[in-house]
């Protein structure tokens, strides 16, 4: 009796992983894309708060600067995964799907180069290049997810911080204003504001709206 009531058990448990695998590998080749738009918010949130810091932190130091950087940054991606999986979860996924994990994967390559990058920039105080960095590559970033998940918003967006990028590291090229020039940086950050924190917050708000 108790024999049987086992096996009982164990070809439930089985049935559950079996449908679970076949969940998992139906939704990871559908459009369909579990995102906590939250996450977005977060990063929005790091990212005003680095725009403004980060040339204090390093004109205090490079290293301290990169530090600091690689705080705020690792931070942003403890959110994301701990969000993500709430969010899995709620869906009855065990893991991460492709897509998220090319996403996840491709923002974290992305943010370790500019890290780096971003250490260079700031030895030689190109700190106008170092933000149009960040507006640029992140940008990218945010163009292959439009692109991978068809969010025309994100692809918007994206495509006009990657111009803006462009164009503005060109008129500092051309108008010397490159190198510790104060209006110039100014005009900047008001542009890493408006692309990676005012626009990604609206584009979230707006998706996290349509699903609801």
């Amino acid at each position: 009796m108790l024999g049987n009531e086992n096996d009982v058990c164990t070809e439930k448990e089985e049935a559950l992983r079996q449908i679970n695998e076949i969940k998992n590998h139906l939704v990871d080749k559908q459009t369909f894309f579990p995102y906590n738009y939250n996450a977005t918010f977060i990063w929005s949130a790091i990212a005003f708060v680095l725009t403004f810091s980060m040339v204090p932190m390093y004109e205090r130091g490079v290293a301290e600067g990169t530090v600091f950087l690689f705080v705020f940054i690792s931070v942003g991606f403890i959110n994301e995964g701990f969000l993500t999986k709430r969010i899995n979860e709620s869906y009855d996924i065990q893991e991460c799907t492709r897509r998220q994990q090319f996403i996840m994967k491709n923002f974290m390559m992305l943010s370790l180069f500019l890290i780096i990058l971003s250490a260079v920039f700031a030895s030689y105080k190109l700190y106008v290049p170092m933000f149009l960095s960040w507006l640029f590559l992140i940008s990218l970033g945010y163009f292959a997810v439009g692109f991978v998940l068809n969010i025309t918003r994100f692809t918007q967006m994206a495509r006009f911080n990657i111009f803006a990028s462009i164009l503005l590291l060109s008129i500092g090229f051309l108008s010397d204003t490159l190198v510790g020039e104060v209006t110039y940086l100014l005009i900047v950050k008001v542009f890493m504001v408006l692309g990676l924190v005012f626009m990604p917050a609206v584009v979230a708000w707006h998706q996290k709206s349509e699903e609801a």
